[in-house]
């Protein structure tokens, strides 16, 4: 296995993995507001396995500064192939962003799960993630 940035090139294979979290949402929409996110500084990492082209797993990350903390990794969309699942690929994504965030010099790590998907939930607590606020949202 292979985990790296994508390449410019390899965004176009990511609404069809976005598709998977966000069944309802066009690929169309997905690609506009992708590339709105890549111009904020949003970026994305695959898994690949040896001798492929196409991720079996993907999360997106950015960088922001925050009052209480410093600087901070949001991670959002993880999202892993349904075949590849349960053996260990969201960890070792998971693992990677980790890297990527010590050596960016972020203090933490944060992201959101849905409330229904508690295996999300799971996953994540199994990895160390403390939830420690409740995410509003006010649909406009």
């Amino acid at each position: 296995m292979q985990i790296r940035e994508l390449i410019d090139a390899e965004y176009s294979m990511v609404p069809n993995m976005m598709q998977l979290l966000e069944p309802t949402l066009h690929a169309d929409a997905i690609l506009a507001r992708m590339e709105a996110m890549r111009v904020d500084g949003w970026r994305c990492i695959g898994v690949f396995v040896e001798g492929t082209s196409t991720p079996i797993g993907i999360a997106g990350f950015s960088y922001r500064t925050h009052l209480f903390s410093g600087k901070v990794m949001y991670v959002e969309n993880v999202v892993i192939e349904p075949a590849a699942r349960g053996n260990n690929v969201g960890e070792k994504l998971m693992l990677h962003l980790h890297q990527l965030a010590r050596d960016a010099g972020a203090a933490l790590i944060t992201l959101d799960a849905y409330q229904r998907n508690s295996g999300a939930q799971k996953f994540y607590r199994r990895l160390g993630y403390d939830p420690r606020g409740v995410h509003f949202v006010l649909e406009l």
